[in-house]
């Protein structure tokens, strides 16, 4: 059975979009045909068969979002974007474009389209059956962006990034700076998240929307003390834990429920960002980005159930609606 999506019709079963998921879907297909055509366009001065072939793969994934994307556009009325060449050829050779050029162009490209993906996660919220479109969208340029820089790591095409200097010994797959930087980060973000949830359940007044809260408050305790442990196995100094809940003097009727959902949405659209710049910045070691990964997938999905129960209850900003859909 499909998934129900809130409030994405109109009468009469019209599907609709908001404004800015208008925008959405333009600004990701014209992104999409600058990502094929700059692949197309490298494909000509490759020298490495096996780089070819991880070319090959990106540009299917680009031609299968992008005739998506058409779609959606075509099915909502809007304007599209000036479309690229079918394909781009060159009967000459450069041997100054080096295949180590590609990769580093390529992989630009694809950490830009990340940060453009989990914008627009985040901005579609009118529209589920389009945000998880999106999401899958974001999921399948995570796995080509992880093909990518362990081909790069393989190829010797990879920087060497500032290590993450500690009196302990270092193990097989040393830290970054950057690494242990979010290890830190992440751990900062989930203690004031726990705060401030801790707060909110002792003034929300919806029993479900209480258990929520609990849920929410039980799963971020748990990934707080796996990275407690891995911050202190690194050697990763650790911030200030919160302070413990105390019951609040503060009349719990000044306080509504939908002021405390819509500020712990806010975290959740924070911590989304914080996951995918983890997972971008995380080159040298590979079992910590497979952590951040794990982490965004969990936020992704709990952020999309928190969003549709939030929609639900009436509590989420109404966006303006884009036009008149087709039928």
């Amino acid at each position: 059975m499909a998934p129900i999506s809130i409030f994405k019709r109109a009468r009469g079963g019209k599907e609709q979009i908001d404004i800015q998921e208008a925008f959405n879907i333009f600004n990701l297909l014209r992104a999409r045909y600058v990502s094929a055509q700059t692949v197309q366009i490298f494909k000509n001065f490759v020298h490495d068969r096996e780089w070819d072939i991880v070319l090959d793969r990106f540009l299917k994934h680009f031609e299968n979002q992008i005739t998506i994307l058409e779609e959606d556009a075509k099915k909502f009325r809007i304007v599209m974007p000036g479309k690229p060449p079918l394909d781009t050829k060159f009967a000459a050779s450069i041997n100054e474009i080096t295949d180590e050029y590609i990769y580093k162009k390529i992989y630009h490209d694809l950490m830009a389209q990340l940060m453009s993906l989990i914008h627009a996660v985040r901005t579609t919220s009118t529209n589920d059956n389009l945000r998880n479109s999106i999401i899958q969208d974001l999921t399948t340029h995570f796995k080509d962006f992880e093909v990518l820089y362990k081909f790069g790591k393989v190829k010797g095409w990879e920087e060497s990034y500032p290590v993450y200097k500690t009196a302990l010994p270092h193990e097989r797959e040393q830290l970054s700076t950057a690494e242990a930087f979010h290890i830190w980060d992440v751990i900062s973000l989930r203690y004031e998240q726990t705060e401030l949830i801790g707060l909110f359940v002792n003034f929300a007044h919806d029993t479900e929307f209480k258990a929520i809260l609990q849920h929410g408050l039980y799963v971020i305790s748990k990934q707080v003390s796996q990275l407690e442990q891995l911050a202190l196995k690194l050697n990763v100094t650790l911030p200030n834990r919160p302070s413990a809940q105390v019951m609040s003097p503060v009349d719990p009727e000044t306080i509504k429920d939908q002021f405390m959902y819509n500020n712990i949405l806010g975290w959740l659209l924070n911590a989304l960002d914080t996951h995918v710049r983890a997972i971008i910045e995380t080159i040298r070691n590979d079992s910590l980005r497979k952590l951040w990964t794990e982490l965004l997938s969990t936020e992704l999905e709990y952020y999309d159930k928190y969003l549709k129960y939030g929609k639900m209850k009436g509590w989420t900003r109404v966006v303006p609606i884009y036009g008149e859909p087709v039928l």
